[in-house]
């Protein structure tokens, strides 16, 4: 027979786990209402981060739209600039930047609201500011080429493509971009690639269009490359040569102490406002000009 103090350590355990399994009970349920608030909690921010982002979605779709409209409608006006104008300049230049001549063109540029066509060849880091600002003002930066040395360009088609895509990567690490306007050093007609490889260009002139890019050469010549001396041989060069009624793809260049061009440039622009014609940059909808091929 159990004594006494026996009897009263068994109701004393059967208490104490009375009052652990209440506590743990008390603790399971507090938890559980813990994890309901917390559970609540997160799905009240989910929703408040889904709404946020839905907002954010819904103003980005409306900005994409707003740009969208003022591209469509800047397209319009501009075509219908172009209908009543004499004819279309697209000014370009060659074998910049440099940091004399490049600047000065974009101040002029920037002044008379004229947007231009930049076929730029291998630059250094401290003129790479220049091809962003070129960017930045609403010219169009085209490729020229790594290099201009045609002994390494046209030794072959391959030489020549591997040229355009080394200076398209260097534009696109600057801006951005990835130009696919590009003007053959010496031009599509040029005949010193026939020294380094016979039929060279007649291959790359197709080429370059089956692989994405559209080649740009011109129908007027400052001749600032070659006899032109003064600004005036220049001007009277360039406003000889424009036509109404077409495209005129004024080739200039954007070499170093260009001082003849940069000269002839604002009287160059105002002859073009004066007699009626509208200035553009060349796109990927400018329909190509070329010359005739001779190699």
């Amino acid at each position: 027979m159990k004594n006494i103090y026996e009897v009263g350590n068994v109701g004393e355990n059967l208490k104490n786990r009375y009052i652990l399994m209440t506590i743990i009970g008390i603790i399971i349920i507090i938890l559980i209402l813990f994890i309901g608030i917390v559970a609540r909690v997160n799905t009240k921010k989910q929703k408040k981060i889904a709404k946020e982002l839905q907002v954010q979605e819904q103003m980005e779709k409306e900005k994409e739209e707003e740009i969208m409209r003022f591209v469509l409608e800047n397209k319009q006006k501009e075509k219908e600039e172009e209908e009543k104008a004499t004819g279309i300049i697209y000014l370009t230049f060659d074998d910049g930047p440099t940091a004399d001549s490049t600047p000065q063109i974009l101040d002029i540029l920037q002044r008379n609201d004229v947007k231009a066509t930049f076929f730029v060849l291998h630059y250094s880091e401290q003129n790479e500011e220049l091809i962003k600002r070129e960017n930045e003002e609403g010219h169009k930066v085209a490729l020229h080429g790594y290099t201009h040395t045609y002994s390494e360009i046209y030794t072959s088609a391959d030489s020549c493509m591997e040229n355009f895509r080394k200076i398209q990567e260097q534009v696109y690490n600057t801006i951005g971009e990835k130009s696919t306007i590009i003007r053959f050093p010496g031009g599509g007609s040029n005949t010193i690639s026939r020294k380094y490889c016979e039929g060279v260009m007649t291959e790359l002139t197709q080429r370059v269009i089956d692989e994405g890019f559209k080649y740009f050469d011109w129908n007027v010549d400052s001749d600032d490359a070659g006899r032109a001396k003064t600004s005036d041989d220049i001007y009277n060069n360039v406003t000889n040569g424009i036509k109404p009624g077409r495209s005129n793809v004024v080739l200039m260049h954007d070499f170093a102490k260009n001082n003849k061009t940069i000269d002839a440039l604002d009287r160059i622009i105002a002859f073009g406002k004066e007699n009626g014609y509208v200035f553009r940059k060349i796109t990927d909808e400018t329909p190509m000009i070329r010359h005739a091929v001779n190699n």
